[in-house]
This record gives structure tokens, sequence and C-alpha cells, in this order.
């Protein structure tokens, strides 16, 4: 899988972002893909990745949103299972009001701004994530 761009306007406040979605294809394993993760989730990794038997590993830049500001965050995340039972998922964190932040499946037309916190946000790009 390679990196999808997805460009959203404000037509409110006319702020942009740009976010990205998948991962690059010289990440084509876990191994490959640490460096992009930080602190102790990289750390974490490491030591799952060395001590343990790895069932699946899905990785890569995703759309998470907060579910109390409806604002879109653009994290690498990480999901590892291991050891047939075992997982691996570190939470993200809403900036604002420090909410656990959830994948985003809907249109992003839906969600606000991260300026002007208004829901006018508007899909730029080719790809949709709903």
């Amino acid at each position: 899988m390679s990196i999808q761009l997805l460009d959203t306007q404000c037509k409110h406040c006319h702020s942009k972002e740009h976010f990205k979605i998948g991962h690059d294809d010289k990440e084509d394993t876990i191994e490959n893909a640490i460096d992009q993760l930080q602190g102790k989730t990289q750390i974490q990794v490491r030591s799952i990745i060395k001590k343990h038997s790895i069932d699946n590993a899905e990785y890569g830049f995703a759309l998470f949103v907060c579910p109390e500001c409806r604002i879109l965050y653009n994290p690498y995340s990480v999901r590892v299972e291991y050891d047939n039972i075992m997982l691996f998922q570190p939470f993200h964190k809403c900036a604002r009001c420090n909410s656990t932040l959830v994948k985003a499946l809907e249109p992003v037309e839906v969600y606000n701004c991260k300026q002007c916190g208004e829901k006018q946000l508007c899909n730029c790009s080719d790809i949709s994530i709903a």
C-alpha cells in the first residue's frame, strides 16, 4: 500500500489541511515501519517483535477523530496481534480535550475545522474515507 493524500479546506475560514493515509512502500514490514513510531510506542513494538511471535500487524498513517470536538487527526498508528491472543494498540489523544481518538469512518464533510470549529470541511482530493 502506498501513501494516499487527502486534502481538506474549510469553506468558512479557508484553512487547509493535508492528511496522509497508508504507509510508504519501503515500510513493507512492521520492522521497517518502526522508525515512524514515537517514544514509548517504538520501544514497546521493538520489544514485542523481539520477544513474541507476530500474527498480524497493521500500521501507517490513518485518519482519527475526536468524538467530543469532532476534529480530525492524522497520526501514524500501529496495531500488533501476537502470540495468538495478545493485542498491542496504543491510543491517541485529542490535543484540545484529551479524549481518546477513534478511527474516522465518515466523509470529512461531517467533521469540524481544526482552526475555526465550524462543520464546513470540504474534501479537495480524489479519495474518500467513507
